[in-house]
This record gives C-alpha cells, sequence and structure tokens, in this order.
C-alpha cells in the first residue's frame, strides 16, 4: 500500500516547476504546524519539568526549560505573520533557508529532550521515570506527525529521540531497559513507516491538485475556444444559483458587464432579459422553474429575451451537478442564439399557412381557422362560412393566358382582404376564396356576404387589360346548419354549385334542401345507362409523339359525351358516377369497341391507348371481351396499349389478367406514375410497357429542378419501360423532358384532343416534320379536358 501510495509518480517524472512547487507546500505546511505543535510539546516538557526534576536541579530546570523556550520562541516568531498575513504572507527568505532552519530547529529539539532524559533517568524514581518515558514517547510521535509533510525533516526528528534514547539506557544493562530498548526500535520502526506514508499521501494530493488546475486551464481554453468559434456559450451556476462561470461571449450576447453577471443567479439573468414580457416567455420561464425545483435536466427550451434593446431568441439546455454521495454542486448547461433558425422556423410555417401567389392563408389554415372558430363560439355568436368563386375565370387564362390570370387572382385577393377587416379571408382552391365571418345571432349573412360581390363590382386593370370579373358566393352558418367544419363546407359548396347554377354573381344560403351532388348522381346514373344504349359517347384522340423528333406513335382515345341538354361534356361529368354504379364496365367495352375500330383506319405504325378502369380489369370475362373487340376491327394487338392505374391493379386477379392480355402482344401502359400508391416495389410485380408521368409533375417542371421527373425516366430506363409525359403545354417543359431522357410525350403544347374525323387529316401534316416547334394540329378548340 505504502508503495502504491508513493510510487504513483516518481521525483524524475515531475517537472522542475512541479519540485519546487511540492517543496515549498511540505516547507510551508510544516513552518505552519509545526510552530505550534512545538509549543505545545514544550508546555508538556516544562509540566514535566516541575513533575519529574526532583529538587536540587533547580539550575538544570532553569537552563534546559530556556533553552527549549529560546528555541520555540524562534518557531513562534516564524509562525505568527503567516497566521495573520496569510494569502498576503511574503517571506523574506527561500524555501531551502526554511528547511535548513527547521532541521537546525528539530535537531535542537531532540538533543534537548534527549539531554534532558540522560540527566533525569539515573536521579529519579520509578513512578517519575515512567512519566518521563510516557512524555518522551508522545512528543516524539506528535513531532513526527507535525512534521510528515518534509519526509527528510520527520525521519531526524524521530532518529535524533530514538537514537539519542538508545545511547542513554542501552549502557543500564537492566531487563527492563533491554524490553525498553527493543520497544523503541519497534516505535521508531512504527513511526518512520507512519511518516513515509503521511508524506507520500500529502505529495499525492499535492499532484492531483496540480494535474486537476492544468484540467481545468485546459477546458478554460477549450471552452474559450468553444465560445469564440460558435454561437453558443456555456453556463454555470453553484449551489447557491449564483452564476460561476461567466464568459465573454454571455457578457457581449447579453448587453450585460461580465461584473454584473457574477452576482445574478440564472433566474436573475432571464428576468433582466425580460423574459418574463411575453406569454411564450413565462411559459419558458415555468419550465425552466419546474426543471430547476426538481433537479431535472432540460434540453432546448427556447426563451425570447431582449438583449442590448433587440429581441432574440435563445436555447437554455441545463443539467444538474450531483455528487456521488449525491450532494448538489450546482448546474452546468449551454445556451445557444437561435434567432436566425427561430426566424426561419416561423418563416416556413408562415409559408406553410399561406397561399403562395396572393399572400393569402390557404386551405389547411382556413380549415384551422374554421375548426378554432366554432371551438370557442358562444352561446350569442354564429360563425358564417363562405366559398367565394370567380364566375367565368377560365375565360381570363384561355384569352388572356395565365400570367395575367394570375396577376388578376392577386389582385382580387387585395381587395378581398381590404373589404375583409375582422374577417379571415383565405385562397382555398384556384379562383376559390374561403370566408370565416364571426357575427351575433342577429346578424343577417346574406347581407354581409353580399358585401365581398360589390367589393369586386369595380374593373380591374391588368398588364394594360381591363377585366371586368364577378362572382358567386355560397355560404352556410353554425350553429344553424351544423357545428361539423367539413359538414359547413360542403353546405357552403352546395350553395355556391346553386348559386351559380341560378345564374351566378349572386349569394346562395345553404338550405336542407339543396341536395344537387345526390341529385346530380341520380340524373347521371339514370341518363348513363340510356346514353350508353344511345350511343351517345364519341372518342378524341390526343397524340403521342417521340420527344426527340415529334414523330407520331400512336393517340390515346379521350371520351367525351355528346349530351343532348348539356353538350359536349368531359368525363369529369359522368365518370365518377359511372364507376360507383358499375355502368363504367359496359361504358369502357363500348368505348374499347370503338377505339379499336376507328384506329384500324390509321396507318400500321400507329398505336391507340385506352384507358381502363379497375372495375372493368376485375369484371368477369374482361380479356375475352378485349380479344374480341380486336377481332372485330382488325386492328392488331400489337397496335392496343391498355392505360390503368396502379390501385386497379393491386389485386392478383387483376395482375393475372394482364400478363394474359400481354402476352398476346397488347402494351400495359401506368397512368399517373407518382401521384398515388406507386412504389417501386409494387412497379415491379406490374406486367408494365409504358411509365406515364402524371401532369402535376410536369406543371412544376422547372430548370434545375426536374429531379422528380428524372427520377421517374431513370426508373422506367431500369425496368425496361418508356417514359411518356402528359399534359406538356409549354416549349420549356418539352425541352426540359428532352433534357431528363423522356421517351413520348403528349399535351397541348403537342396538340389538343382530335375528333375521330380529324386524326387522318393531323397524321398527314405531321408526316416529315423533324420536331414539334408548335401546336401540331395548327388549331385550339375549347373541348375542355381537365379531366380528359
Amino acid at each position: 500500500m505504502l508503495r502504491t501510495v508513493a510510487g504513483r509518480r516518481n521525483d524524475s517524472e515531475l517537472s522542475d516547476l512541479e519540485r519546487r512547487d511540492v517543496f515549498a507546500r511540505q516547507i510551508l505546511q510544516v513552518t505552519t504546524v509545526a510552530p505550534l505543535a512545538n509549543l505545545v510539546n514544550v508546555l508538556s516538557m516544562c509540566a514535566l519539568l516541575a513533575y519529574v526534576v526532583p529538587p536540587g536541579h533547580d539550575e538544570f530546570r532553569l537552563i534546559w526549560g530556556t533553552a527549549a523556550l529560546l528555541v520555540v520562541l524562534n518557531s513562534v516568531r516564524v509562525w505568527i505573520p503567516r497566521v495573520i498575513l496569510k494569502d498576503r504572507y511574503r517571506p523574506k527568505h527561500t524555501t531551502r533557508y526554511d528547511y535548513w532552519a527547521l532541521m537546525l530547529e528539530v535537531i535542537l529539539l531532540g538533543l534537548l529532550v534527549v539531554i534532558l532524559a540522560a540527566a533525569m533517568l539515573p536521579v529519579i524514581d520509578s513512578s517519575r521515570k515512567l512519566v518521563l518515558i510516557a512524555t518522551f514517547a508522545g512528543v516524539m510521535g506528535a513531532g513526527a506527525v507535525a512534521l510528515s509533510t518534509v519526509r527528510s525533516i520527520a525521519v531526524v526528528w524521530i532518529l535524533v529521540h530514538s537514537i539519542g534514547l538508545l545511547a542513554v539506557i542501552l549502557p543500564k544493562g537492566t531487563t527492563e531497559y533491554t524490553v525498553l530498548s527493543y520497544q523503541l526500535v519497534v516505535y521508531t520502526v512504527t513511526l518512520v513507516i507512519g511518516v513515509v506514508y503521511l508524506w507520500a499521501s500529502f505529495r499525492s494530493r499535492c499532484l492531483a491538485e496540480f494535474a486537476a488546475a492544468a484540467e481545468r486551464q485546459t477546458v478554460s481554453l477549450l471552452l474559450d475556444d468553444f465560445e469564440g468559434g460558435t454561437r453558443d456559450w456555456l453556463w454555470d451556476v453553484d449551489n447557491t444559483g449564483t452564476l460561476s462561470h461567466t464568459s465573454i461571449r454571455l457578457s457581449q450576447i447579453s448587453g450585460i458587464a461580465v461584473s454584473e453577471l457574477r452576482v445574478l443567479s440564472l433566474r436573475g439573468l432571464l428576468d433582466r432579459l425580460e423574459v418574463g414580457s411575453t406569454k411564450s416567455g413565462r411559459t419558458a420561464l415555468a419550465v425552466i422553474d419546474d426543471h430547476l425545483e426538481r433537479l431535472m435536466p432540460f434540453r432546448e427550451v427556447v426563451v425570447p429575451v431582449r438583449a442590448g434593446g433587440v429581441d432574440r431568441w435563445w436555447s437554455l439546455s441545463g443539467q444538474p451537478r450531483v455528487t456521488e454521495t449525491s450532494e448538489f454542486l450546482g448546474w452546468r448547461g449551454v445556451g445557444s442564439d437561435v434567432t436566425e433558425k427561430y426566424n426561419y422556423e416561423r418563416r416556413i410555417l408562415r409559408l406553410a399557412a399561406t397561399d403562395g401567389l396572393t399572400g393569402l392563408p390557404n386551405r389547411r389554415t382556413f380549415g384551422t381557422e374554421l375548426v378554432a372558430a366554432l371551438g370557442s363560439l358562444r352561446p350569442e355568436e354564429q360563425v358564417f362560412v363562405g366559398i367565394l368563386d370567380l364566375d367565368n375565370f377560365k375565360s381570363v387564362n384561355d384569352t388572356l393566358g395565365h400570367p395575367v390570370g394570375d396577376k388578376l387572382l392577386i389582385s382580387v385577393a387585395a381587395r378581398l382582404n381590404r373589404a375583409s377587416a375582422g374577417v379571415i379571408c383565405a385562397r382555398i382552391g384556384g379562383d376559390e376564396f374561403g370566408l370565416i365571418v364571426r357575427e351575433s345571432r342577429e346578424r343577417d349573412g346574406y347581407a354581409m356576404l353580399a358585401h365581398y360581390l360589390e367589393a369586386l363590382r369595380e374593373p380591374f386593370y391588368v398588364n394594360g387589360n381591363r377585366i371586368e370579373i364577378r362572382a358567386s358566393i355560397g355560404y352556410a352558418s353554425a350553429p344553424a346548419d351544423s357545428d361539423d367544419a367539413d359538414t359547413l363546407v360542403m353546405s357552403a359548396d352546395l350553395a355556391l354549385y346553386a348559386a351559380k347554377s341560378a345564374g351566378k354573381n349572386r349569394v346562395g344560403r345553404y338550405s336542407p334542401a339543396l341536395h344537387i351532388q345526390a341529385s346530380e348522381r341520380a340524373s347521371a346514373l339514370q341518363e348513363l345507362g340510356s346514353a350508353i344504349e344511345a350511343r351517345q359517347f364519341e372518342l378524341y384522340y390526343q397524340p403521342q409523339v417521340l420527344a426527340e423528333n415529334g414523330r407520331v406513335e400512336g393517340f390515346e382515345a379521350l371520351l367525351r359525351w355528346n349530351h343532348p341538354v348539356r353538350g359536349l361534356l368531359t368525363p369529369r361529368h359522368f365518370i365518377d358516377v359511372a364507376e360507383e354504379t358499375g355502368l363504367i364496365v359496359p361504358l369502357g367495352l363500348q368505348v374499347l369497341q370503338m377505339a379499336c375500330t376507328e384506329a384500324a383506319t390509321w396507318p400500321e405504325s400507329t398505336y391507340v391507348t385506352v384507358n381502363v378502369s379497375p372495375a372493368q380489369l376485375i369484371s368477369t370475362g374482361f380479356g375475352e371481351r378485349v380479344l374480341d373487340a380486336l377481332e372485330l376491327s382488325g386492328l392488331p394487338s400489337k397496335r392496343l396499349q391498355l392505360e390503368i392505374t396502379e390501385t386497379g391493379t393491386v389485386d392478383g386477379l387483376g395482375v393475372a389478367e394482364l400478363d394474359r392480355l400481354r402476352a398476346t402482344g397488347i402494351a400495359i401502359a401506368l397512368d399517373d406514375f407518382g401521384t398515388g400508391y406507386s412504389s417501386f416495389e409494387s412497379l415491379k410485380k406490374l406486367p408494365v410497357d409504358i411509365l406515364k408521368i402524371d401532369r402535376s409533375f410536369i406543371t412544376e417542371l422547372r430548370e434545375g429542378d426536374s429531379a422528380v421527373v428524372t427520377s421517374i425516366v431513370e426508373v422506367a430506363k431500369a425496368l425496361g419501360m418508356q417514359s411518356l409525359a402528359e399534359g406538356v403545354e409549354t416549349a420549356e417543359q418539352l425541352r426540359l423532358l428532352r433534357g431528363a431522357g423522356c421517351e413520348l410525350v403528349q399535351g397541348y403544347y403537342i396538340s389538343e384532343p382530335l375528333p375521330a374525323a380529324e386524326v387522318t387529316e393531323y397524321l398527314k401534316g405531321a408526316q416529315g416534320k423533324a420536331q414539334p416547334t408548335a401546336v401540331s394540329c395548327g388549331v385550339r378548340r375549347p373541348c375542355g379536358w381537365s379531366r380528359r
């Protein structure tokens, strides 16, 4: 154990500075403690002189006592200024001088003790001998402990006493003195071992303090470097709550001097920074106070501060410092200025809640505000939900272009916003706006909402164009019509439809009698059946061309209903009802037969693509009907493509049917890839030849932002498929698609959907063209194919 304590670091491992520092601490310890111990020892000796020295030896008593007192007084002289001045004490002599002075003092005191023993043992009785020897042993041990920090001086103290006493008692030759000599040797060895242990322990403690100081210095340098190179800083409080680590970085960022920080607590600092002046600040303070009280760590608590007259946002994290014995030492943590990050996140949230074109709240925010308004509705209040839709806005886009249409929407939004003080006004669709009006039960919603129609009566001037725009509004109210947000919006939509059907430019109030959607479904159900029987449907064809050179590869068949009353209707007016009622199966068969028959008249290199619904695909005998249509029309199977959606082929039966048809030479195209359930894994199991890129990705295509399209094209190539982009409307989109490697394209930029009678003429005009640089058919007709 002694070896363990004493051998942790050899003197050769210490630097000169460390050796000098250890030696100085040893001398300081001895010169501080030893004089006081010696004084106590001399007082003990004085009592011994009074009892042990027999009468007739007064002269010896006087001389010996005076000599001992002089030595001790010299020690006291050295000791007094050290005690009084403490840290301010500056010695006049070197440490080495103090060492030798102390060594001389130790030797003199030891010799005085030996002289006392040599003079008194022969002349005193047994009881006095016992007191004398016991006192010598105590003085010898006490002095060894007091001097133990300087090993050499302590050992000299022990040896002077033991050797001197042995020299006095060994010549006596009696048994008792022989035993006493043996005990003295054992006692001496024990004291020497104890001194060495105490010396090693003191030395180890000094070295540990050196290491700790060096570590603190290193950590301090690292912390200074950390705080100097980042926007973060460290904070540290002691067990009284006062800041114990106050860096220049914290002073700079808080605007408080370091001297002031040193007397503040963490809570005091936050109070100085006016954290509690805002609601969010008070909430953050409550969280921090709770964790401080329960000694629980807290992490990244964001607090608003006012530092140097500027509003900032800080993030604070803290950890309690507790010893292994559960003694609380204080808190330590890190702070960060997160103002830029916080403002950026708030901007992102604001953008997520705002319509990018008009700056109004978007549909999501509209829904959130409506739920909040309904949740806080008081008994004397009502909430009106209005849906405002611009009348004939599509004609603005069609005649003046989308840029003008966008600017018009911005102007409309600004005017509505000005007219809606205290009202939530949001853009919830293309040319559709939502209104949330909170009013008393007595107010009439019609008059209030009509105010917004009046606000739009003044003409708008956009890019030199004078535009007269009108709108229709449908509205419902809570709690009269419903307490549910979705139901209210749906009811307002129904009222809007009624207002538009009644002639537009008016306000429509919801009533239970408005079941337009259900009525339309019933009407469509009744009319669709007879329309299929009367063959009121015809096909329009939109070319699909090679992106590289514009060569026509085929046409997609797009269904139109020649309604005897409503005119030419696109699928969006009836296809949902057809799918819901099952009429899609006979309607799809009719479409397939028409497409095959008409495509049989085209050049042999041209194919036709026919859309197949999920209901068709899983219907009984679908494959046979497809083959029958080919046989009846005489169209080769290689010139027919079936276009499916992924959701319609998830069922194993659908995949098997496609595999069987594909084996006959029919190609399979997957529509709207990337917008629904599409995944790479499911795509691999489908028998697909052509991968169609949804028009939503084409609309958003921008220079430097074509990663989605490029990825889909790469997926198609990796799986051995062709890629086809639909909804191409500009030359820029075509250029970017070419750059992405897309093989086939279709859309208004290539050609609008054509009646069957114009396909042959279109093919003649397209022959020999190198690249499509304009609308190939040369004619644009507003045939309403937004839902194809």
